[in-house]
């Protein structure tokens, strides 16, 4: 009598487990990890996101605010979409270049950004740094942060 009530509470738990476990109420391995800002944003295999790009807007010999760019690249071409998997680094940095020349030389505080200029600039940019046309610059946010005070 005694070794009944454990045996069948044991049986009861793993019975009512079972249904729990298979529709994702365990944290195991097989939980799906919730998707990050560039899966949500696409799922193309074309697209290389860019991580977030962001430059001082300096004019009058101070800082007026922060330029920030969320972007990525469409490369159909898989060999060029690797070549520039594999220089990540230089594209970053050609970028963050191309977009601290516009904010500040072409940027006027207090103005709306020009997203074709700043297209321009960091598709040529792109371009010399992969040595080839192919990858396409797509803008997904351009914000422009003025300083307080």
């Amino acid at each position: 009598m005694r070794f009944r009530a454990p045996i069948l509470a044991a049986l009861v738990l793993a019975t009512l487990a079972g249904p729990a476990m298979a529709a994702g109420g365990g944290s195991g391995a097989s939980a799906q990890q919730p998707a990050t800002r560039q899966d949500r944003l696409t799922s193309a295999e074309t697209y290389v996101p860019v991580p977030t790009l962001s430059a001082g807007v300096l004019q009058r010999m101070s800082t007026q605010g922060t330029l920030v760019v969320d972007m990525g690249l469409d490369i159909p071409d898989e060999e060029l979409r690797l070549r520039a998997r594999l220089n990540g680094p230089r594209l970053r940095d050609t970028l963050r270049t191309a977009l601290a020349t516009y904010a500040s030389t072409y940027y006027r505080d207090r103005t709306a950004p020009d997203p074709d200029e700043l297209t321009r600039l960091m598709q040529q940019a792109v371009d010399r740094t992969l040595g080839a046309g192919g990858a396409r610059v797509l803008m997904v946010n351009i914000i422009y942060q003025r300083r307080q005070g």
